[in-house]
């Protein structure tokens, strides 16, 4: 096999290979042998016919046809193989010539994976000034665990800043009822709504079940012409007042907010010291991978291939779409409240899919020139880990539940997801241990360590994004050459705001 490569812009490979005539007349035989078993000839046995009679139901042509795409199957795979070429998607047989002699000459073109230079990463210098947790923050998060654990409680003496409040209202311009601008059961704190900011100080002193009245001038060039220039009433009814108490930083409280694990106010403080410094950690960690990262991948020289920026950049904007639909925004809505355009926002999204796809390329190198990869064993563990999760308990589980687990994992993409992450963990760490970091104020950043939940103060939890995890360590397989063809709510209006006095 001859085989000539010729590197083209876009991380492209152009692979001129010949197949030389006796390998092309051996898949020829083969192929003829195979077909000759399945023709019945009267009088013979299948394939025992004289070869003259099976030739004349083989036409040679499309025989010979047959074995070279088989063979330029074989010698593109066997061509990246002797050049050292990773394929990063399926090739196109570019041009196919018959030579005189009986040889086949093919041109290949396939994207590959883009030849990374390298810095030298033990070379790579971080420092980092760590994170110091004061005693004002710490009595500042007891504060928060304070108000967290607050209580609610109906009174019955007039509203205060800060009270919870249901009301109802109606509202009239220049003395006529005006309907749109009714609302039963609006929820408001006192001193902090903007809807209606007028609320904020005409509710005080008020109690549940009284009514009072509200007055309102639009300015002449208020948004809804419908009130501008106007004047309105809002008839006003308390529905419900409700206050809320904050507990004292007493022992007491300190042994309920941990579940008994903090006795007293200073165990209290110890633990979470120890949380938040935990925290710190941390986050300085992750404040020098971030900077350790820039650098390489700065100094790293590469050629992106275009058709993987496209693929993260609609990844990208395909998140960012589901993202909105959840909250009911279109995209224009969104780049609205932005202040943006949809361009803006899309070419923003494109420099991220850029900068990913760079960062994920450096980082696949550095494991490849590492000999980093992730094991069968690791995958395993990986599948009893997500067991655990979800409350079951591997060594009870039976081989066979396991590998359905796994093959479950697997077609979800969950496997890869993790496989990815923990990829991704081992890559860092071994540039963690070749760079020289500094962290002045401590010897050097700890591992996190998730706090024992027993040890952590009872709070509510709030739901958290995981980061994007580069598909690296997504098994790696050779695409086969294809031949190459020709051609290949207008959002409602919102209801009236009542707040004039912001209006112009």
């Amino acid at each position: 096999m001859q085989v000539a490569l010729e590197r083209r812009p876009g991380s492209l490979a152009a692979l001129t290979v010949t197949i030389e005539p006796v390998e092309i007349d051996a898949r020829v035989e083969q192929l003829f042998q195979k077909h000759a078993r399945r023709i019945n000839i009267p009088g013979f046995r299948p394939g025992k016919a004289p070869r003259r009679l099976l030739e004349e139901r083989i036409p040679p042509e499309s025989l010979r046809m047959e074995a070279v795409e088989d063979l330029i199957d074989v010698h593109y795979k066997a061509a990246l193989a002797q050049l050292e070429l990773q394929p990063l998607e399926r090739g196109e047989i570019e041009d196919l010539k018959m030579n005189d002699d009986g040889s086949v000459t093919f041109i290949a073109i396939a994207t590959v994976r883009p030849q990374v230079t390298l810095p030298d990463y033990a070379a790579i210098t971080v420092t980092h000034d760590a994170t110091v947790v004061t005693d004002e923050q710490i009595t500042a998060q007891i504060e928060q665990y304070r108000e967290h654990t607050a209580e609610y409680a109906d009174v019955d003496d007039g509203i205060q800043t800060g009270d919870y409040v249901t009301v109802d209202y109606t509202m009239t311009v220049d003395g006529e009822p005006y309907p749109e601008g009714d609302a039963s059961g609006y929820p408001l704190e006192v001193g902090t709504d903007t809807f209606f900011p007028q609320l904020n100080d005409g509710l005080l002193g008020v109690t549940a079940g009284e009514t009072t009245t509200l007055s309102v001038d639009y300015p002449a060039d208020y948004s809804n012409a419908d009130l501008a220039g106007k004047h309105a009433d809002f008839t006003v009814t308390v529905l419900q007042v409700r206050r809320r108490t904050i507990p004292d930083a007493t022992d007491a409280w300190a042994q309920m907010v941990t579940g008994g694990q903090a006795q007293n106010m200073d165990e209290l403080r110890e633990i979470v010291s120890q949380n938040m410094t935990r925290s710190a950690d941390e986050s300085d960690r992750e404040a020098i991978r971030a900077e350790l990262i820039r650098q390489l991948v700065e100094g790293a020289e590469l050629e992106l291939p275009e058709f993987m920026v496209d693929e993260e950049y609609e990844h990208l904007m395909e998140q960012l779409r589901h993202q909105l639909s959840r909250d009911h925004m279109s995209l224009e809505d969104y780049a609205n409240m932005m202040g943006a355009t949809v361009a803006s926002i899309e070419q923003e999204r494109r420099v991220l899919a850029r900068d990913y796809v760079r960062r994920s390329l450096v980082l696949q190198e550095v494991a490849r020139r590492e000999d980093i990869s992730i094991a069968d064993e690791e995958l395993d563990m990986l599948v009893r880990m997500v067991a655990m999760s979800s409350g079951q308990t591997p060594n009870e589980m039976s081989r066979s539940a396991l590998k359905r687990m796994r093959k479950e994992l697997e077609e979800s993409g969950q496997l890869n997801h993790l496989a990815s992450r923990l990829f991704h963990e081992k890559v860092l760490s071994l540039l963690e241990g070749k760079a020289t970091i500094t962290v002045a104020g401590q010897d050097a950043p700890a591992p996190a360590e998730e706090a024992p939940a027993d040890e952590t103060p009872k709070r509510k939890k709030k739901a958290t994004k995981a980061a994007p995890a580069d598909d690296a360590a997504a098994p790696e397989t050779t695409p086969k050459p294809k031949k190459k063809r020709a051609g290949k709510t207008a959002a409602g209006e919102a209801p009236a705001s009542p707040d004039a006095a912001s209006e112009g």
